[in-house]
């Protein structure tokens, strides 16, 4: 076997431990962030006597906690949680009528209260192009929660999705790495519920969400164990429903776009 093979062979087996060794200290952390939360978001309902409808946005603050880890043989982990404190419609507007049971036209203002809250967790395989940069396959699951109040009136909206989307990780250098992903997840299932000043019911057969998701992040380390990083992720979400027995429809879509800063613990 000639010298130059050998060196090849050498390069071939060293370069994907370097990867994983370049990227594992750039990706192993543990961090908390604050997030500013836009929802422009809308929703309808309609039957054979009319149609509502309400769309607008929010903004929030909010709060989250991220891990992200990578192992020798380029494995991938991330979970993280948030939560933003209102709810995704807000200040909007309310309009349309929906009459099949002798009730006014609806119009207004949709001033509510509530939260969004998600969690996520990946699992993937990277693999490595040269020694900075890797990129691959995962699977995901998301478990989001929202909820809105009006006037004494609440509701509530959970929803279990899982899928998958690719991610990809670069190492500018020794302090500055950038990270993204883009994925979708199908909805699995879901729950809905409301309180009025007459009780709590729950919704029959909910529709689940499906939600694309897309996100990047810069992380800039300024110490050997701590970081800074800031980015942005965008979640959206759309369901559909419909009631044969009543002819009744109704949509959602929800964009959750959030704007992040924080500060990582590398481990």
């Amino acid at each position: 076997m000639s010298l130059r093979i050998m060196i090849a062979l050498a390069i071939a087996a060293i370069a994907p431990v370097a990867a994983a060794d370049t990227l594992s200290r750039a990706l192993d952390t543990i961090g908390v962030y604050g997030e500013v939360a836009a929802t422009p978001s809308s929703a309808s309902v309609s039957d054979p006597y009319g149609s509502i409808s309400a769309n607008g946005g929010n903004t929030n603050g909010g709060v989250g906690i991220t891990m992200t880890g990578v192992n020798q043989e380029l494995w991938y982990t991330h979970l993280s949680a948030d939560y933003a404190f209102g709810s995704p419609i807000n200040g909007g507007t309310i309009s349309g009528t929906l009459n099949n049971v002798g009730t006014a036209p609806a119009s207004g203002s949709a001033h509510v209260s509530g939260h969004s809250m998600a969690f996520n967790a990946r699992i993937g395989k990277l693999f490595g192009i040269g020694e900075d940069a890797a990129v691959g396959p995962y699977l995901a699951y998301q478990y989001a929660d929202f909820k809105m109040g009006l006037d004494g009136i609440t509701a509530g909206y959970r929803n279990n999705a899982v899928g998958g989307g690719v991610f990809g990780a670069l190492a500018l250098s020794s302090r500055l790495s950038m990270t993204g992903h883009l994925g979708y997840l199908a909805g699995v299932s879901a729950s809905a519920s409301a309180t009025d000043y007459y009780g709590s019911y729950s919704a029959h057969n909910p529709p689940s969400s499906g939600v694309l998701q897309i996100g990047a992040k810069a992380d800039y380390r300024f110490d050997s164990d701590w970081s800074v990083f800031g980015g942005i992720d965008y979640d959206r979400y759309s369901a559909s429903y419909s009631y044969t027995p009543y002819a009744l429809n109704a949509s959602a879509t929800i964009n959750d776009i959030r704007g992040i800063v924080g500060m990582a613990y590398h481990f």
